[in-house]
């Protein structure tokens, strides 16, 4: 149906997203979620994007995120995990860093694009559904 309304050479990337959005207060009054046995998480922030990554004790990927503060406003993006380690908590704990990190940096509310399978574990921890979302590309 949305394709009808692209211009000729574009057609529609990835399948169905959701807008969504929270305030900080909302999500930070969650308990904080331990580092799971086994994991590590590192934070770090370059030119001004804070990124949270999950490793396992022998340095192996787990789960990521990143984080960008603009004014009173964050954006979460790239909220990943690895399948062989998903249900263990790991997108709570990169998704709880990241918002402490924009909290820090005076953030009071922020959005990201989810999947569906990622929005199941954002409305958990205090998101809510705006709007569908889709993309589009030039082909």
């Amino acid at each position: 149906m949305l394709e009808a309304w692209l211009p000729p050479g574009w057609s529609l990337a990835g399948g169905p997203g959701f807008l969504m959005a929270a305030a900080v207060r909302a999500v930070r009054a969650e308990t904080p979620p331990a580092t799971a046995d086994g994991y590590r998480l590192d934070t770090w922030t370059r030119a001004g994007v804070a990124r949270a990554l999950v490793r396992t004790a022998d340095g192996a990927f787990a789960a990521r995120g990143q984080v960008a503060v603009t004014g009173s406003a964050f954006v979460l993006d790239q909220i990943e995990t690895d399948p062989a380690h998903r249900r263990r908590g790991l997108g709570r704990l990169v998704m709880h860093a990241l918002v402490e990190i924009a909290a820090g940096q005076g953030a009071a509310a922020g959005v990201l694009v989810a999947t569906p399978e990622g929005r199941a574990l954002y409305e958990t921890v205090g998101w809510r559904v705006l709007a569908p979302l889709t993309g589009a590309m030039r082909s």
